[in-house]
């Protein structure tokens, strides 16, 4: 994850304009791991291993009953499996964050082109840290509730990706639902990386249709974290009502 957060950062060449010059938006996709155009950052797909093999394996394995008796309970048992995925996830991404914001300003550097306003690329960069925890929350609760490692891992590539897509769609065609779409987890969470209020022109439109929701980005942020809150919620309540070995 280190080589690839400063091979990311050299990436921004490829969004140099004109001037040669990177806007702080483009800096900010760029050491999020290009949320923008991947509907997520890239760095989920690495973590998915990590993020779904405490529950998974614990279960699987039958020393889920082992882990319960040393730890006091089941949902001490997931609140710590938890604690250190969130924790093991918002420190990846800022380490992340870093070294690729560390790698644009050397490369713009070495070009010869200008560097962009950094105290603009602090806010996204945050929200990304927050993001990345979120997703080390719904990796244990996407297992929990799907039993299976599997299904959880294809779930959570596709459902970003196209489930979300088609759901808010077809929500659009519901009377009195227009405009749900914007409201639905991951299209929030899209809004809540991506400040489209940072683009200009027929940037921003192209920019609206890629993130696929009209949310502003606090709310946005609020959507997605409160989401991923009842998800975990949802994921505790069916760890501790399964039994191991049983998938």
């Amino acid at each position: 994850m280190t080589v690839l957060s400063v091979l990311t950062g050299i990436t921004i060449l490829l969004d140099l304009d004109k001037q040669r010059s990177a806007a702080p938006a483009a800096v900010a996709d760029v050491i999020a791991w290009t949320p923008l155009s991947l509907q997520v950052p890239a760095l989920c797909f690495f973590m998915l291993v990590l993020g779904t093999g405490p529950v998974a394996t614990d279960l699987v394995s039958g020393a889920a009953r082992t882990t319960w008796l040393t730890v006091n309970g089941r949902g001490s048992a997931y609140a710590a499996k938890s604690a250190v995925g969130v924790a093991f996830g918002t420190g990846t991404a800022a380490a992340s964050a870093l070294l690729g914001a560390l790698s644009c300003a050397v490369t713009l550097a070495a070009v010869g082109a200008s560097q962009p306003a950094w105290d603009e690329i602090a806010a996204p960069a945050a929200r990304f840290v927050v993001w990345m925890g979120c997703w080390a929350l719904l990796c244990p609760a996407a297992v929990a509730l799907l039993r299976s490692r599997t299904v959880s891992v294809l779930f959570l590539v596709l459902w970003p990706l196209l489930g979300e897509r088609i759901a808010g769609a077809l929500l659009g065609y519901v009377p009195g639902l227009d405009g749900m779409g914007d409201w639905l987890p991951f299209a929030a969470g899209r809004a809540m990386l991506t400040d489209v209020s940072a683009y200009a022109g027929e940037d921003r439109s192209f920019v609206q249709a890629l993130i696929g929701s009209h949310l502003p980005t606090p709310t946005a942020a609020a959507v997605f974290v409160l989401s991923t809150a009842a998800f975990a919620a949802a994921g505790m309540w069916a760890y501790c009502r399964r039994d191991p070995k049983k998938t």
